[in-house]
């Protein structure tokens, strides 16, 4: 007996070490697949991984006609997959047309040592094949996938192309899980963090406690304790059963309802306790920011070449009493639910769902505010609240309103029909931002729209619509194209939207080339302070760069200065980091978790919006991250704006010794 246990635990050992081996066997065979398709050169292959622990590929190929034909590369790729099949413990292969016809979303996650998790999500839709494989293997489960799909487009001057175009990924290193998530189930999960439109019901709600209010002033027209004491009560009952949503206008037109016998005919006592009510009340009203509003945000958009992304910290001054506003009225068609993002400053949004395929929106927002309509689709439509009704369609981009609407309107066509061409040049993530595949027809492409956005901006000077420009593309734009831009004698001049372009636009001017350094106190990792001086003008180039480590966009400096200084490694150079991060403790621990091993600095604030008044980030005007600036061995700036590879390669130039 004993014998037979022996054999049966060792044939079952043998098994195992099998099947190891044969998952050890499918890997290699997968990321030898991976490597050849990559090195074929048939198609454009950009690598977008940004984390060690994932590695993603985007590739592309176009062709002009109504054909395109398979290269090798890929078929040689999906026949892996194949292979491998019985290699995987979970596999997906899906050819496009086959598959659900609502859209879903694979999403990959495991722990991570720095964040709670990382994570990879593709956006699935019937058009696209899917391939997907799950080996073990000895430190856990890697996932192989690839999606990929042909589409036909036409360009701007009406041309007919297709590409071919998708995703390659590696997730391993770890253990890896993956799950699928309905895309409405995203939508949903995503609910508390919208706003839900006024509507007619609380309209009708407001109208019924008018009446009312109005009606208790009649019955307590005497001066008798007990119609005073029955005031109270009723006026308690009334705002507490309340449960609509107000405007600013519509609560103050309720408290003037109560101020002609409240404040004449109540006891201290019951003024207080009708102080109280109306405090509940407040609690129903859509209000407004005012005084000092730090705005985050982005400048990522079609328009926005990647290597340029920075995240914003946008500061505007609302002043101390609630401003003009405007009951936006917009209605469409649509099948999808509708968003509006009040825009620059960024509110919370406001969530929509359309009723027999069109859809309504009513809210109050700041008079001449800019806001964003969307839909599901991708389609959007950005316009200026004001109380005309407006009716839009947003797939083709018609506006029905205020003649200034319906020309702000026209003027983001003209930049639509642009949007046509960039499917020759870019991939799109799952996250619907471009990968760019062909730098060179990219750059010539966006060299056309800033053209055309410059142009925009003048032929409008005469209205609100190149606030709208401003704000979105003034990191783009140079010191002597703001110069002509910013303008007092404009209207455009004093939109709340450009209130932040004018201090980026006196940030800018301190960064110019030539100018000597500013100096400004930091302190260091330990907590000791420093001066910039002890740093810039010794004798090395310096490499100064703004950043956050807890934001994506604003870390993705780091990696060029690390390289930097690895590369650069005793020679004339120093990279310093100045982290504008008001959680010291957290940047120290990712300075640490992400071996970064070049100088680092913070300012001397744990508070968000002082530390925009701190001296480093006044003497370079810095409001946008990651934001570098070069200075020569003199101490003075010889570059400033460059990020990720466009860094490197300018300080690769340097005369280093």
């Amino acid at each position: 007996m004993k014998n037979k246990i022996n054999i049966l635990l060792t044939a079952a050992l043998f098994m195992s070490l099998c099947m190891k081996a044969q998952n050890n066997e499918g890997a290699r065979s997968m990321d030898n697949a991976i490597k050849r398709f990559l090195e074929s050169g048939q198609l454009l292959t950009k690598e977008t991984s940004w984390s060690h622990a994932m590695k993603e590929w985007q590739f592309k190929l176009v062709a002009e006609g109504n054909t395109i034909m398979e290269p090798q590369a890929l078929t040689e790729l999906k026949m892996a997959f194949a292979r491998n099949i019985t290699q995987s413990g979970l596999s997906y292969l899906i050819d496009a047309g086959k598959g659900s016809e609502d859209p879903w979303v694979l999403q990959f996650y495991r722990k991570d040592n720095f964040y709670t998790n990382i994570y990879g999500s593709y956006r699935i839709e019937k058009d696209y094949n899917i391939r997907i494989l799950a080996i073990n293997e000895t430190d856990g489960k890697t996932f192989y996938g690839l999606k990929w799909h042909n589409v036909p487009f036409t360009d701007s001057k009406g041309n007919t192309w297709r590409t071919l175009e998708g995703t390659l990924f590696r997730f391993g290193e770890g253990i890896w899980s993956m799950k699928t998530i309905d895309s409405n189930s995203l939508w949903q999960q995503q609910e508390k963090y919208y706003l839900q439109p006024l509507n007619d019901d609380d309209e009708l709600k407001y109208e019924k406690l008018m009446a009312q209010m109005r009606r208790l002033n009649e019955l307590a027209s005497g001066k008798k304790e007990i119609q005073t004491d029955l005031y109270v009560y009723m006026l308690t009952k009334l705002f507490g059963e309340y449960n609509g949503r107000l405007t600013e206008r519509q609560y103050k037109d309720i408290i003037k309802q109560i101020y002609p016998f409240s404040y004449r005919e109540t006891t201290a006592d019951q003024r207080r306790i009708i102080e109280r009510n109306t405090k509940e009340l407040r609690k129903h009203v859509r209000r407004m920011p005012t005084g000092t509003f730090l705005s985050f945000g982005n400048n990522i958009g079609i328009w926005t070449n990647p290597e340029n992304e920075k995240t914003l910290e946008l500061l505007y001054d609302l002043g101390q009493d609630t401003l003009p506003q405007a009951e936006v009225k917009l209605t469409g068609e649509t099948t999808t639910p509708v968003t509006v993002f009040p825009s620059v400053p960024s509110m919370r949004p406001i969530k929509v769902l359309p009723d027999k395929g069109k859809f309504k929106i009513r809210e109050m927002l700041m008079k001449d505010q800019l806001y964003v309509v969307r839909d599901q689709q991708g389609n959007k439509l950005a316009l200026f609240a004001d109380s005309i009704p407006t009716m839009v369609n947003l797939e083709d981009m018609n506006v029905l309103g205020s003649p200034l609407n319906m020309r702000f309107a026209e003027t983001q066509r003209q930049l639509k029909a642009l949007e046509r061409d960039l499917r020759k040049y870019v991939c799109y993530n799952a996250d619907g931002e471009i990968i760019v595949m062909d730098a060179k027809g990219y750059e010539q492409l966006l060299a056309e729209v800033h053209q055309r956005i410059l142009k925009i901006i003048d032929d409008n000077a005469n209205s609100l619509i190149p606030a709208w420009y401003l704000a979105n593309n003034f990191t783009s734009m140079t010191y002597s194209e703001l110069s002509h831009c910013l303008r007092k004698d404009l209207p455009y001049a004093s939109h709340m939207a450009v209130q932040p372009i004018w201090k980026y636009y006196q940030g800018l001017e301190k960064r110019q080339e030539g100018k000597m350094f500013t100096d400004a106190v930091c302190i260091d990792t330990n907590g000791n302070s420093h001066q910039l001086s002890e740093y810039i003008g010794k004798g090395d180039y310096v490499v100064l760069q703004f950043w956050k480590q807890n934001n994506s966009i604003s870390r993705s400096g780091c990696k060029a200065m690390n390289q930097i200084t690895k590369d650069h490694r005793g020679k004339n150079i120093r990279a310093i980091g100045i982290s504008l991060d008001t959680d010291k403790d957290t940047w120290k621990q990712y300075i640490k978790d992400r071996k970064l091993i070049y100088e680092h600095l913070t300012i001397p604030s744990t508070d968000d919006i002082e530390k925009m008044e701190t001296e480093a980030v006044k003497a370079y005007g810095i409001m946008s991250l990651p934001e570098t600036i070069i200075f020569d061995p003199q101490g003075r700036i010889i570059k400033s704006g460059l990020a990720k590879e466009s860094l490197k390669k300018f300080v690769n130039t340097l005369n280093l010794k």
